[in-house]
């Protein structure tokens, strides 16, 4: 029983081992905060930030905005356009 436990630890201080970052990425991550943390973002960088990271979010939002437009300009005369365009 012992020998069993012995191995699962011996497992676990692996993984344990495995998660933590090398001294490499320690001073990667430490180069990146310095040179970006005293920066202050502007709103047109924290927009592009948003679209490089989220871009399907954004797709969704314009499709959104254009769909919510063009339905309040031409009632429901366009969402049955789009829809017989599309099949349903």
């Amino acid at each position: 029983m012992t020998e069993n436990k012995d191995s699962l630890k011996s497992a676990f201080d692996t993984l344990n081992e495995i998660e933590q970052p090398t001294e490499r990425q320690k001073d990667n991550i430490l180069n990146y905060i310095l040179s970006e943390g005293g920066k202050k973002a502007s709103l047109c960088d924290k927009l592009c930030g948003i679209i490089t990271i989220y871009p399907w979010r954004f797709a969704f939002g314009i499709s959104t905005i254009q769909t919510v437009i063009c339905t309040l300009l031409f009632g429901t005369k366009y969402t049955n356009l789009f829809l017989s365009i599309f099949g349903g």
